[in-house]
């Protein structure tokens, strides 16, 4: 089957699943499932697997980062008065004053900066297309990145104090401003993107516009009947806009260098696009999904580690669960280190930053002991986290399928290395422990993981039942 539901990309996300669903997966969860019944998409990501389910199956769909649960919720759940008020929503009615008021308030702390910045970006696009008048404008961006204000850490440590040139008066305010945001969150102006991603992810100008808008989402009055939901649909917006803004590769995991002219202008070229723009396409392409491909009744979002919501106790036990589809992790490879900037702009409670030698990490990443880390990602721990998932949906009588790669994956390829002739022979046997039947399938498909070139892997599905 091929549709074009998969017509907006949510995220930049490693492992994105819109390709093997109509390739592989589809056929799969047709074989265990009658339409209409309940599908988990346990590690949904990106929600590119419920989205796509979503018009034959109810679903419930769940990750352990927030941001995820924004993006699925966003996309599936809402009542018949929700999707008739969807013809109505005015992003602009909505928002646009409290954008408008926080951003001026950022403007008036780096006017110069801002004007230089534009500046220097079409000089720098110039000169890297060897159309510039006159040659330098790499160097002077490069000197005018170094000089922005670091924000400190819990130390207490910041930037070298100058008298912070062209970024005054925020280089001499950011210390008091953080020091105030910390202790209320919700104070104005908000800043957390300016002050902990601006020249890093994002440029100026762009840090600016997200924090605005952020500002302006959190803003809607608690009296507005449909505020939960208008909050999840622009979150979910903004967050598309950020991840395809980032002057980074496709995560967040360490900013791209400029250190060398080409991937100044790759940056470059990311820290023109325009904010508000890319939030208007993502949010148009998520109301012509709800128009064009109607959604089930009952779809419900969670936010939790995976095996907590399997266990016995947890919201689950109120829902039938005909099938839980898994797509866990498959490396060593954290997605909260990875996607740690969407997360933290989710809960924009400006976290203290992770520090090594005395200095911030130049990923800015929250600190490590308040990121998620998944069993998925442990080899010490992976096997039991695949027996606990499959233990606990024989105990709920639900069938499962696992996506997982032959070649990649942390559970596989120890086993490979531990002289396993067959790993995916030895998946089916543990999975046998749990269900009368196994079934294997793989396919081999062009997979992209951190940025890099497309390589070739084997994915493999296990589908069981009784």
């Amino acid at each position: 089957m091929s549709r074009d539901l998969a017509e907006l990309r949510t995220l930049w996300y490693m492992g994105a699943k819109t390709r093997l669903c109509e390739e592989f997966l589809d056929g799969a969860v047709r074989d265990l499932l009658d339409p209409g019944q309940t599908l988990l998409d346990a590690c949904a990501g990106t929600a590119a697997v419920s989205r796509w389910f979503a018009p034959t199956y109810r679903i419930l769909s769940n990750d352990v980062q927030h941001f995820s649960s924004i993006v699925a919720s966003a996309h599936l759940e809402g009542d018949e008065s929700w999707r008739n008020y969807l013809d109505q929503l005015d992003h602009l009615q909505d928002l646009g004053s409290a954008t408008e008021e926080n951003a001026q308030w950022l403007t008036n702390l780096a006017p110069r900066a801002l004007d230089l910045e534009d500046s220097l970006l079409d000089q720098v696009l110039k000169e890297g297309s060897g159309n510039a008048s006159d040659s330098g404008a790499m160097e002077r961006y490069r000197s005018f990145v170094a000089q922005a204000p670091i924000p400190h850490d819990a130390s207490g440590i910041s930037s070298d104090e100058d008298d912070g040139g062209v970024h005054q008066p925020l280089a001499s305010r950011l210390e008091h401003l953080l020091d105030q945001r910390r202790k209320s969150s919700g104070g104005s102006p908000a800043m957390l993107c300016t002050a902990y991603w601006s020249h890093v992810y994002f440029g100026l100008r762009q840090s600016i516009r997200i924090d605005s808008i952020r500002h302006a989402i959190e803003a809607i009055p608690s009296s507005d009947p449909f505020r939960e939901r208008k909050r999840a649909i622009y979150l979910a917006a903004l967050l598309h806009a950020v991840s395809v803004s980032t002057s980074g590769t496709s995560h967040f995991a360490q900013p791209r260098s400029i250190a060398r002219d080409p991937e100044l202008v790759a940056v470059a070229k990311r820290r023109i696009i325009d904010i508000d723009q890319q939030f208007e396409l993502a949010l148009e392409a998520i109301l012509r999904e709800w128009s064009h491909h109607p959604r089930l009744a009952g779809n419900r979002v969670f936010c939790s580690d995976v095996q907590r919501l399997l266990a016995p106790g947890s919201p689950l036990d109120d829902e039938e669960v005909d099938l839980v589809y898994l797509d866990p992790p498959y490396t060593a490879d954290n997605y909260s280190r990875f996607y740690h900037v969407l997360e933290t702009l989710v809960a924009y409670d400006y976290p203290e930053l992770e520090s090594r030698g005395g200095s911030l990490t130049k990923g800015r990443y929250p600190k490590q002991e308040i990121r998620y880390r998944s069993d998925f990602c442990s080899s010490v721990r992976v096997e039991e986290a695949f027996r606990g998932v499959a233990q606990a949906c024989k105990d709920r009588s639900s069938r499962l399928l696992i996506s997982y790669s032959t070649d990649t994956g942390l559970l596989t390829g120890r086993w490979a290395k531990q002289g396993e002739q067959n790993p995916a022979r030895k998946f089916r046997e543990l999975l046998l422990e749990y269900f009368g039947q196994v079934e294997i399938r793989e396919k081999l498909l062009m997979h992209s993981g951190q940025g890099d070139s497309n390589r070739s892997v084997r994915e493999l599905l296990l589908l069981c039942e009784e």
